[in-house]
């Protein structure tokens, strides 16, 4: 098995599967004890390679439309006053929905290796952050709760360009999914929780957070108590990402995500995690009534946060 990362080199674990591996959809044990750790000690891993570049350029043109649209809206919300949009990527029509993208076996081995069996899939959203940024996000986690201190949640972020620091890469403090809401600031009017600046700059004296540098078609794969923060960014160019949330099946939320009815992509979900340990939890909507909620920055009543009212 390759060595970890060395701890204070702050940098996270890449691990690139094999041929086979992507074939068969499941890690080799090598692979499987260098990913396992990663995650344990620091909350994030680089799944290297494992979807096809020209798949996300498709996605990538369509969102690069959409942009257009969202920017018309009036009131517009952007995440944390920044310029950062919540816009979810295309499931119609099917010249966007790519098996690799939202069907990816090794993605679906790596959520079943981490959270442990029968998983469950509640969450399709993205982001978009626009060019030529000048305001970040605070430092924070998406675990707005008294969280246990086992994994019970982890985002799939899949960027649809290269990402870096260059086009404003999350930024992602190594280690953090091990504290707990003693680290956070009361949740406020729209959940949003920050990490106390206490906590973050005794945490810069050790492992500061930074900006990783992702390949288009790998996927960053991270434990949503993990320390983050949207940056600026600095290009010319929108940077888009594609996130999809998976929780463990003994955390009871109930959230789900959205797709457009009489499509044929409730049917492709379900066909498509048949026997990969991972259960999709949806709801079907009128097409139209989709594509007004597909780039909703919150949760409507049918999509509660999956943390809400969990106490362990």
């Amino acid at each position: 098995m390759p060595e970890l990362p060395a701890k204070h080199l702050n940098t996270p674990v890449e691990v690139t599967p094999s041929p086979e591996e992507i074939a068969t959809g499941h890690f080799n044990d090598a692979n499987i004890k260098l990913f396992l750790s990663g995650m344990h000690r620091d909350g994030v891993v680089i799944l290297k390679d494992v979807v096809n570049p020209a798949h996300l350029d498709i996605i990538n043109e369509f969102m690069e439309e959409d942009t257009k649209n969202e920017l018309s809206k009036e009131n517009l919300y952007q995440n944390f006053g920044a310029e950062n949009l919540q816009q979810g990527p295309p499931l119609t029509p099917s010249k966007y929905f790519f098996d690799d993208v939202f069907l990816n076996r090794l993605l679906f081995h790596a959520v079943n290796l981490y959270l442990g069996p029968n998983a469950t899939w509640n969450m399709v959203t993205g982001n978009n952050a626009l060019p030529n940024g000048v305001k970040r996000q605070p430092v924070h986690s998406d675990a707005m709760c008294n969280h246990p201190p086992a994994p019970f949640y982890v985002v799939a972020n899949v960027y649809t360009t290269d990402a870096s620091a260059a086009n404003g890469s999350t930024e992602i403090w190594l280690g953090t999914h091990h504290y707990n809401t003693e680290a956070q600031t009361p949740m406020g009017p729209k959940g949003e929780t920050h990490i106390t600046d206490e906590y973050v700059e005794e945490r810069k004296k050790t492992l500061p957070g930074f900006q990783p540098t992702v390949k288009k078609g790998s996927i960053l794969f991270r434990d949503m108590r993990l320390w983050h923060a949207g940056v600026c960014n600095k290009s010319d160019a929108t940077r888009y990402m594609i996130a999809l949330g998976f929780s463990a099946s003994w955390w009871h939320g109930t959230a789900r995500f959205r797709v457009p009815a009489d499509t044929g992509v409730y049917e492709r979900i379900v066909h498509g995690t048949k026997n990969h340990g991972v259960t999709p939890l949806m709801v079907e909507l009128p097409p139209e009534e989709y594509e007004r909620l597909r780039n909703a920055h919150d949760f409507s009543d049918v999509e509660k946060m999956t943390y809400e009212g969990e106490i362990f």
